[in-house]
């Protein structure tokens, strides 16, 4: 009876603490931002803001066909995340994570004693131990795509024991609604749906007359509509060559997943102890870990290497791993590792709240500037970073900043074109927005020489540079000093730049004008180009008053002697219109 007051102790425990964090979540400009508005066929559209059903409809018709086919679980996300308040699916999503804790301990058939034990070791490799935590359940829009997929489908394969042998009318009826899980997120859904097909051809003699049989079917249905989605193979294909692809699943196998890789060395140390134990673990659960194996495979061609790809292969090695240790364990060893992992759960949980609390305030500075008319120029305050080794490596686990900026983001923030940046603007009734971290706003509002050559922000994610008056930039490169490959780590040889020069392409950089000055705005690339830099360039659009042919070489309307704006030479290219300004690049290339 104690047991079982623990246990529910633990579920309102957890339920309250997944409520406050997902209190203190804060809209992001990427799919928070996105899926406010009908989605369109053409960027380049009018922006409408979903108002009504009949918005969401037309807004769902047209994601299908150019983002992806998972139609159900968008559609209730967008009809949230516009037609509710945020506290509606807070709340709904703070039980739904209690009652997958719920769910998994009876799908793995843990006895009574035992699931306190279950559920705290559950809750610790979700939270603590599994990647893209933050991305899966602490991100609106990963909320919807995850937990909610994975609150479904345990329900739907807890429905499919208690089924019977006997089919009835009210399954013949019921049974379509399958079709609604089996659509949910083609990493869970093509895995149980080839599994189910196995199970059916290894049992078609009995399983065609049982009502388990029409749920699957459906489920698989489901499946199929997801995947007819034209966009789900353009996505899947996106130009990624072989070599990428396979590097990228290299590094979510060997980086991003760590649950399945528990789940393996449990299996070897029950082999050891074991064979014949092992041997029977593998043939009883035959199923499941055809689904995992089924799922890991997605992992590794997905040609995607974001943590939370791996979010659906680990879920189901949690549930075998959890079910093995329960095996495996004494009664003595439970009491402990369940006191172990509570610790290190309350342990990461303070300063995680910590953290969202400051990215909480930070969105809300930010809301303020975007509610005043006319403003345009947002700024944005970023963490400090590289003061504690520890809050930064919680920060990237458990927060999702409202604006961030850097290479592999998906939006651009300084480009007052990207299509999320003219959501926000939308949003707030501008024409126009752009965002610039807050130590860049405050050297341009406060020194008007500021950025006379290229420089990095605080945190060493984008270059700004003044340009000349009147300048229009059409590419941008980055000239790089040679590299001798024999001195590289093995892992920096892998992916090594060859090429002596690096264009970067238009959709990293833009010019933003702010006070009647103009500035160059531009990411910095990845490590490999940044460890050789040499020299960066950019090339003037024709006909845009480029380089002239007075003596004095004329920029628009600024007379120039031979001189940059500091001091430093300048050599001027005229047959290819490039200017390049050679200074001392050590003190930008720092070690990024």
């Amino acid at each position: 009876m104690s047991g079982n007051r623990h246990y529910l102790s633990f579920l309102v425990l957890s339920a309250l603490g997944m409520l406050w964090l997902q209190w203190l979540d804060a809209p992001t400009l990427s799919d928070d931002m996105a899926y406010r508005f009908v989605w369109q066929s053409d960027e380049e559209e009018a922006l409408t803001m979903v108002s009504s059903i009949s918005d969401l409809l037309q807004s769902q018709w047209v994601h299908y066909q150019i983002v992806n086919g998972r139609w159900v679980f968008h559609t209730l996300g967008q009809f949230f995340l516009c037609l509710t308040s945020p506290v509606v699916y807070q709340v709904i999503s703070a039980l739904m994570y209690v009652m997958v804790l719920m769910m998994s301990v009876q799908l793995i058939g843990a006895h009574q004693r035992d699931r306190l034990f279950a559920a705290v070791s559950i809750c610790f490799l979700l939270f603590v131990v599994s990647s893209g935590v933050s991305t899966t359940m602490l991100w609106s829009m990963g909320t919807f795509n995850y937990l909610w997929v994975t609150f479904f489908t345990l329900l739907f394969l807890l429905s499919l024991r208690r089924l019977g042998k006997e089919t009835k009318t009210v399954h013949w009826l019921i049974a379509p609604l399958s079709l609604l899980v089996g659509n949910s997120h083609e990493a869970i859904s093509l895995p149980i749906s080839i599994t189910f097909m196995v199970y059916i051809l290894n049992n078609r003699k009995t399983v065609v007359h049982q009502p388990v049989f029409l749920f699957m079917v459906w489920y698989i249905a489901g499946m199929f509509t997801c995947l007819a989605s034209p966009a789900l193979w353009l996505r899947a294909d996106g130009g990624i060559t072989l070599f990428s692809r396979l590097l990228s699943g290299v590094v979510n196998i060997v980086f991003n997943l760590k649950i399945s890789w528990l789940l393996l060395l449990t299996l070897i140390y029950l082999f050891i102890k074991d064979k014949s134990h092992c041997k029977l673990e593998l043939k009883q659960n035959r199923y499941v870990y055809l689904c995992l194996t089924i799922a890991l495979g997605i992992v590794f061609l997905c040609g995607t290497n974001l943590d939370r790809v791996v979010f659906f292969a680990d879920f189901i090695a949690l549930l075998l791993l959890v079910r093995l240790w329960i095996v495996l364990s004494t009664d003595r060893w439970k009491t402990r590792v369940t006191i172990f992992f509570s610790v290190i759960m309350f342990t990461v949980y303070v300063p995680v709240v910590v953290l969202r609390q400051q990215n909480i305030d930070c969105y809300r500075y930010i809301s303020a500037q975007m509610q005043q008319p006319g403003k345009e120029l947002i700024s944005v305050r970023q963490p400090p970073v590289g003061t504690n080794v520890v809050m930064d490596y919680l920060r990237r686990r458990y927060v999702n900043p409202t604006a961030e900026f850097g290479f592999y983001c998906c939006y651009m923030a300084f480009n007052a074109e990207d299509i999320n940046m003219r959501e926000a603007a939308a949003l707030y009734g501008k024409s126009r927005m752009v965002f610039l971290p807050e130590d860049v706003v405050s050297r341009i509002a406060t020194d008007s020489t500021a950025y006379r050559h290229y420089e990095q922000d605080e945190h060493q994610k984008l270059f700004v540079w003044r340009l000349p008056e009147g300048t229009a930039v059409k590419r941008l490169r980055f000239l790089l000093k040679p590299e001798d490959p024999s001195t590289l780590l093995p892992h920096q040889r892998l992916l090594a730049y060859r090429a002596d020069t690096y264009e970067l392409d238009d959709y990293r950089y833009s010019i933003v004008n702010v006070s009647g000055r103009s500035y160059l705005v531009f990411t910095c690339p990845t490590t490999n180009i940044m460890r050789r830099l040499g020299d960066i360039v950019y090339d003037v659009c024709d006909g845009n008053r480029g380089v002239g042919d007075s003596d004095g070489k004329r920029y628009g309307d600024h007379q120039f002697d031979g001189k940059a704006f500091g001091g430093e030479e300048v050599q001027v290219d005229e047959a290819n219109e490039e200017v390049v300004i050679d200074i001392d690049t050590e003190r930008v290339v720092a070690d990024v």
